[in-house]
């Protein structure tokens, strides 16, 4: 009998919950509206689309939903618009992940873990805006609060479980050359808190009544900071103290035939024609994709021996990509330098990709999850290896080390002259993932004010200087060669000596205001 009633009950909450469900999307659909069109206009700012100005309001509507929204309801509103804005902008992660697992629901479920996980930073910075504007009477106060937790939020999400930095919210900025010119100081991170500053100026230009302080206020600090860019921007312009020639080589090789040995034989022969080509042109540097060579070097004497050849071929100093194989029978990820003599050293990469280069918790997520190439997981390489014969000094970053400012910068600390960027983005297919992967490139040119030269095996490759203006580009999913002049140069940046030392400001901050609100 009691079962009888618990479930005539379960029946008709099942039967009422869509008719309640309608009831309260109807009842707030003017809060979610707003909030996913922040997430709509948030990632509008990035590539492919790459209508940057859009981030500088993109906030507004998630701000007047936040605005008269409870501390619950705030977090529920920003982590929908995180949730809109990633899924919208790493939609890729669904045919990438699918290449790996062969199930388009492992693929899609897997994405909807990676979405959420990132909404949660946006979820508890809707939740800080909604504590903030309980205790802070002061609009100054707190349009400095909140950009501050944006940056603490952003840095936490770059390094807190192995790290995932993509599209925050200063790359968004990339075109914009003259405003980006500030990372010199303040990294990526400095450029995040600008325009999370100016989305709130802009909220309170549209809600006080007095509010055109606040429209003037950050129309005033987009143009100084835009005037102090142009001279910035001028003074890098090709800058450096000696010139070189510079060949890079986008070869386009299908990731289906990436690892299979059977098209082994016809890489190396496309490589081989590329060095042919390069040979003409007398160049001092030579910069090939991450994983150009098929099968492991030293160790494998076709790879080894054609590496060896192309690069002598060329001419030059050549950085060249390939898995390796050490002694102890380590695999890693790894840029090879050679030389007209043969191979001089290597370059093993610092930060791995998780399910890509290796399986975290494998005896629990192996059954889940293989790694996209068929040799089995990475191991992380600790050097930071600056490979010069006594003119070019470059600092060479793999794929998604060029994520992290720190590992740049510790190249130039090093005495990296030039930084060099090798990926291979061909399992992104012909998405935006390459685009925003290459956008990271132009901010670490500025942080550190060297030339960066990418080389990806399917695109996109190209030439950013010191100024962080893209100078040569090669789009994604085209086979192409750039032969090109650079400079290289010394120059140790504020960025470069300090670090992250905004984001440690903004902590302060954070913590004063925090303990402002305890005692007071």
């Amino acid at each position: 009998m009691i079962r009888k009633r618990l479930s005539l009950r379960w029946r008709k909450a099942l039967f009422k919950a869509p008719k309640a469900i309608r009831k309260l999307l109807v009842k707030n659909s003017r809060n979610i509206f707003l909030s996913v069109l922040t997430g709509l206009l948030a990632v509008a700012a990035f590539p492919k689309i790459s209508l940057f100005f859009l981030a500088w309001i993109a906030l507004v509507p998630l701000l007047l939903v936040l605005s008269r929204s409870s501390v619950k309801q705030s977090f529920f509103y920003a982590f929908l618009s995180g949730f809109v804005f990633n899924a919208a902008g790493l939609y890729w992660l669904i045919p990438m992940l699918h290449f790996n697992t062969g199930s388009y629901v492992q693929a899609f479920s897997a994405s909807c873990v990676l979405w959420a996980y990132l909404a949660l930073y946006w979820g508890v910075w809707g939740w800080l805006f909604a504590v903030a504007k309980k205790y802070f009477s002061s609009t100054w106060i707190f349009s400095v609060f909140m950009p501050a937790a944006w940056v603490v939020l952003e840095y936490a999400r770059t390094y807190f479980l192995t790290g995932f930095p993509w599209m925050l919210a200063g790359y968004s900025q990339y075109r914009f050359t003259e405003i980006i010119q500030i990372a010199e100081f303040t990294g990526v991170y400095g450029v995040s808190f600008v325009l999370v500053f100016c989305n709130i100026l802009f909220y309170f230009w549209m809600t006080d009544k007095k509010g055109n302080k606040y429209l003037y206020s950050a129309l005033f600090l987009i143009t100084a900071l835009s005037v102090f860019g142009a001279f910035r921007l001028d003074k890098f312009k090709f800058f450096g103290n000696e010139e070189f020639t510079v060949a890079i080589v986008q070869p386009n090789i299908d990731q289906y035939k990436k690892w299979d040995q059977g098209f082994k034989d016809e890489i190396l022969y496309s490589l081989e024609y590329y060095a042919d080509k390069i040979s003409d042109d007398k160049v001092d540097l030579v910069v090939w994709p991450e994983a150009a060579m098929p099968d492991f070097v030293p160790y494998d004497k076709q790879a080894l021996l054609t590496a060896e050849k192309i690069a002598k071929t060329a001419g030059g100093l050549n950085i060249i990509g390939a898995p390796h194989n050490d002694k102890s029978g380590k695999l890693f990820n790894a840029v090879f330098e050679f030389d007209g003599s043969g191979y001089k050293s290597v370059h093993k990469k610092n930060h791995l990709v998780p399910f890509g280069e290796y399986v975290p918790l494998r005896k629990q997520l192996g059954r889940f999850f293989g790694v996209l190439n068929d040799m089995g997981d990475f191991e992380k390489g600790t050097d930071k290896k600056v490979f010069t014969d006594g003119k070019v000094f470059a600092g060479p970053t793999i794929c998604s080390e060029n994520f992290y400012p720190d590992i740049s910068r510790q190249f130039c600390l090093d005495g990296a002259k030039v930084l060099t960027n090798h990926t291979n983005d061909a399992w992104f297919f012909d998405t935006a993932a390459p685009y925003q992967h290459f956008m990271m490139n132009v901010f670490r040119a500025v942080e550190n004010r060297k030339f960066v030269l990418v080389s990806a095996n399917s695109g996109v490759s190209g030439i950013v200087e010191a100024s962080g203006r893209i100078v040569s580009f090669i789009p994604a999913s085209q086979e192409a060669l750039i032969t090109a002049e650079f400079l290289q140069n010394d120059f140790h940046t504020f960025y470069t000596l300090r670090g992250d030392i905004f984001v440690k400001i903004c902590m302060f901050v954070l913590i004063f205001l925090f303990v402002t609100i305890l005692i007071l």
